[in-house]
């Protein structure tokens, strides 16, 4: 028999007093697939201790997915294929469902039924993903199972990237200095070379590809460095500056058909290409980071592409007004041009001066939510 626990203990004021048991133990495959309706599987429960008993489990892995997730859907397989082997590992595996209502919970209970599952909580949810400094999901936050008094349990890191690189957990528990873990600070790759920030190569990639494969704990992601960025943005800033005075002093056309084509090559092939080789002012930028900044401050890619293809947008419509200037009139099309080039302006000289990104911003913002896209949590550091 347990001893009597005090509900003081962490594990309670996180999880709540019970645990769902993992289902697929409850009920056969066969009649898993003859239950249409997600709130049809049958749940039984046990207490938060009994489930997280610290005399089997050194370890609970925490898997915060949600059913609108098609990232968290890809990294569910992953998690349960390797619940055996962490169980080996003296570790719990326990599904936390970040679903917004109580029917998308039951179809994420149902695809995770091989998992134990917090009962649906938004509240406790939410608590986690502030305890962890959650931004995004999926994840795996892996706890000491002790220490019971404290106010909040000890995190390891978060696995889940270790857990795709380890799936027997071979070097399991992962830390945070473990080379496989991806918890907030771990350290990227910096020892580059000036030659390897310039033309991509090698470990790092092709120069063709957006960025660099910097990050040996995401090897599949596309990064930059940040410095050259916002040199770029400064650059571009001071473009900006030349296309406002042209518009309301110089009035030259000639202007308008050198600056654009500079701009929107730019554009066009740093968004597909990244900044070098093949766009001059991100090759000029990367130049100037190398000099200035010897260590690279990488940021993932996938945002700015987004980001410069509103830049895009933004002097070609600058275009577009100068070639409709007849039918708009002096008095409407300068101005319209005008509010254009200050808004490129003002984007160029937050990224530059601020490190604000407002294409960033919009991508994690709308895009994300809008699309079930992966929101960029590194942009954010």
């Amino acid at each position: 028999m347990m001893a009597a626990v005090s509900t003081t203990d962490w594990r309670i004021r996180l999880f709540g007093p019970q645990i769902q048991l993992n289902q697929k133990m409850e009920i056969s495959a066969d009649q898993i697939n003859d239950i249409e309706a997600p709130h049809a599987l049958p749940t039984v429960s046990v207490s938060t201790i009994e489930a997280f008993d610290s005399s089997k489990y050194d370890y609970i892995a925490v898997f915060l997915g949600a059913d609108y997730c098609p990232h968290c859907k890809a990294f569910a397989p992953t998690v349960h294929q390797s619940t055996s082997a962490l169980e080996k590992k003296r570790c719990k595996v326990v599904f936390v469902s970040n679903d917004r209502t109580l029917e998308a919970f039951h179809a994420s209970c149902q695809k995770n039924r091989t998992l134990d599952v917090m009962p649906y909580d938004l509240e406790k949810t939410q608590t986690m993903r502030d305890l962890f400094g959650l931004q995004t999901i999926p994840a795996l936050m892996i706890l000491r199972n002790s220490g019971f008094d404290q106010e909040n349990p000890t995190v390891l890191s978060n696995g889940r990237q270790a857990l795709v690189a380890d799936p027997q957990g071979a070097q399991f528990p992962w830390s945070s200095d473990s080379p496989s873990s991806t918890i907030t600070g771990t350290k990227k790759a910096s020892s580059i070379s000036a030659w390897e920030r310039l033309w991509i190569h090698g470990k790092y990639g092709n120069w063709w590809e957006l960025g660099h494969h910097s990050n040996p704990e995401k090897p599949d992601q596309i990064y930059m460095d940040e410095h050259a960025v916002r040199i770029r943005a400064g650059i571009l800033n001071t473009v900006s500056w030349v296309a406002i005075i042209n518009i309301f002093f110089w009035k030259e056309s000639l202007m308008l058909y050198i600056l654009y084509p500079i701009v929107a090559w730019e554009f066009i092939l740093s968004s597909f290409t990244g900044l070098t080789p093949l766009a001059p002012i991100g090759t000029l930028s990367t130049l100037l980071a190398i000099v200035l900044q010897p260590e690279p401050h990488w940021k993932p890619a996938k945002p700015k592409r987004f980001a410069w293809m509103i830049g895009l947008s933004l002097a070609t419509t600058c275009l577009i007004i100068f070639l409709f200037r007849k039918e708009l009139g002096p008095d409407l099309y300068r101005p319209l041009m005008g509010a254009v080039a200050f808004t490129c302006n003002a984007a160029t000289w937050l990224e530059s001066s601020a490190g604000f990104c407002i294409g960033c911003y919009i991508y994690n913002t709308f895009l994300v939510p809008m699309y079930n896209l992966e929101e960029c949590s590194e942009c954010k550091l």
